[in-house]
């Protein structure tokens, strides 16, 4: 992965013109345009749109243009290091993909930083697995967190259980039914040992994106990974969702009094997946992130 064709992607997504980025750039048009559809092929999908209204960013193209900052400012931030602090004080970056989009990565870095000094997470969410899984194949991503069920021909570093609860709204008239039917409802949860393959496929996004239902008929609203719009869709249009246990912490304490959670025997098991291509100097980073991640 070329650093510039992230720089390029910036530059239009800033423009939303061609010929502006261009001049910008320093480059011609083609040369634009191979950067911008190399950097798609990587990542699975389209950035942006062209027709009669110009160009635009797609939904993904969005997404990826914060993860994008974000990662090209903790790229700078390496740079400067490395140029002023000598090789014992140099701060490392540790490149994670989650599927949570919401995670107690903060603690992990603590007590990963006061254990081997200066390492710095750089989290990077909202991305598919096929999209992880290319991005730790170009070098950009150091360590991701997947379900097992995607990665079945991999072999993680670290696997782990994460348990499954319903969120509804408080009184929601669909808590009743829902209790009866927990079960049947349920059976389209497998852990990465589920027979049923076909099932256990569909698990792929289930940890990216994070379904929305509406009605006893568990109706597919939406699916996001803000966790706010979760929240507002559940209070506002009597929605109910599938989330990690762990997410629950990441609610503001002033919603949860209009929630109800409901906790099931349902898991999914994830697996902590290693590029091909870390750093020596990573390793002891990235066990140290193996282990915490499935702790805190």
């Amino acid at each position: 992965m070329d650093i510039r064709n992230l720089e390029a992607f910036i530059v239009l997504a800033e423009t939303l013109n061609y010929h502006k980025a261009s001049e910008r750039l320093y480059l011609s048009q083609p040369a634009l345009t191979k950067k911008i559809h190399g950097l798609e092929d990587i990542l699975g999908a389209s950035l942006f749109t062209r027709g009669p209204n110009g160009t635009r960013l797609t939904n993904f193209g969005q997404k990826t243009l914060e993860n994008t900052r974000k990662f090209l400012t903790h790229y700078e931030q390496f740079k400067s290091q490395v140029h002023f602090d000598s090789k014992e004080n140099l701060v490392r970056h540790l490149y994670v993909g989650s599927c949570f989009p919401i995670h107690n990565y903060s603690q992990i870095e603590k007590k990963i930083a006061g254990n081997k000094g200066n390492v710095v997470l750089a989290l990077v969410t909202g991305l598919s697995v096929e999209q992880q899984l290319n991005l730790l194949n170009a070098g950009m991503l150091h360590v991701a967190v997947m379900p097992m069920a995607s990665i079945l021909h991999l072999e993680p570093k670290k696997v782990f259980t994460e348990k499954l609860v319903y969120i509804f709204k408080k009184s929601s008239q669909l808590i009743s039914s829902f209790k009866s039917a927990l079960n049947k409802i349920g059976n389209g949860f497998f852990s990465a040992a589920s027979s049923e393959n076909k099932e256990a496929v569909e698990l792929t996004d289930f940890l990216n994106v994070f379904p929305i239902y509406t009605g006893e008929n568990m109706h597919l609203l939406l699916q996001t990974s803000d966790i706010m719009l979760i929240i507002d869709m559940i209070t506002k249009n009597s929605a109910y969702t599938c989330v990690p246990k762990r997410m629950i912490s990441s609610i503001p304490e002033y919603y949860m009094d209009s929630l109800e959670i409901i906790e099931t025997d349902k898991k999914v098991d994830l697996g902590v997946v290693w590029s091909n291509s870390i750093d020596e100097c990573l390793i002891n980073d990235a066990e140290d992130f193996s282990t915490w991640v499935a702790n805190v």
